[in-house]
């Protein structure tokens, strides 16, 4: 191991300033992917930002054996082939994602450009009764909206999942009587378990109450993008209505929600 240290203190003392750029990106991408763990965000997408960024940070120490590596195998007609097929592969991957995380970010900032006699609030994970961050934000954005527009009425969805003692729904509705909206203006719809199915189960809850659109999708501003595609597909006359999410985190939710509207568009649901 001292040895190892001895090495690449040496590597670092001859490196050129902008492969010490590049090392110093890699390390804040990481960080940037990481973070989130913190508060209990790990998934792929975590797995994929600090794969990238450990590839800058190996890039910028080790590039003359990178390129020669590479060189060597252009030197063959399997390695060309090799090359050409993953580079090729690597960036359509990464401009999909691109494309997909620019419509994502886009919708971040999306409220109601009309009235809306009915919201639909998507439902997050609870934590035994109390709400995560995340859900907490979305009771605040409907309290905001429904105090601004007090014929509205609200569809709680969300069903009970693991760790969750009562459904998010009814963690929702405990949420916003507590903000003083009249409970009468609320309806649960606690049989959903993705947001999917928030969708459709709101829907017939609309059409057994006689309840009108527009409506308003109420999510965190990461989702509201696939959310108002699934509202779109499913015939629903949607708007977005996005609460807040954590700053620092946000680079984790966008490249999250580009993989699941990879998923969506391949296997459906989500």
């Amino acid at each position: 191991m001292s040895g190892l240290r001895r090495t690449l203190a040496q590597r670092w003392r001859t490196l050129p300033r902008a492969r010490r750029w590049l090392f110093w990106l890699g390390v804040l991408v990481v960080l940037v992917f990481l973070g989130p763990i913190v508060g209990g965000i790990f998934g792929l997408a975590n797995a994929l930002g600090t794969a990238g960024g450990l590839v800058l940070m190996a890039w910028a120490l080790w590039q003359p054996e990178g390129i020669r590596l590479l060189q060597r195998l252009w030197r063959r007609l399997w390695g060309r082939v090799l090359l050409l097929a993953s580079g090729a592969g690597v960036l359509a991957i990464l401009g999909w994602l691109a494309v997909l995380s620019v419509g994502v970010m886009g919708d971040m900032g999306a409220s109601p450009d009309v009235p809306c006699p009915t919201v639909i609030v998507l439902g997050c994970q609870v934590r035994g009764t109390q709400p995560s961050l995340l859900l907490q934000y979305r009771i605040q954005a409907a309290a905001d909206y429904l105090r601004q527009n007090p014929e509205t009425v609200a569809i709680l969805s969300g069903s009970t999942g693991p760790g969750e003692e009562i459904s998010e729904a009814e963690c929702m509705r405990r949420g916003l009587v507590a903000l003083g909206i009249d409970p009468a203006r609320l309806r649960l719809e606690d049989q959903s378990h993705i947001t999917l199915e928030n969708l459709r189960f709101s829907m017939a809850l609309m059409e057994r109450e006689g309840l009108s659109g527009p409506v308003a999708l109420i999510s965190n501003d990461f989702h509201i993008h696939r959310a108002l595609i699934m509202a779109e597909e499913l015939h629903l006359d949607a708007r977005g209505l996005a609460a807040r999410s954590n700053w620092y985190s946000k680079p984790t939710y966008v490249l999250r929600e580009a993989l699941a509207l990879v998923k969506y568009r391949l296997m459906g649901g989500a």
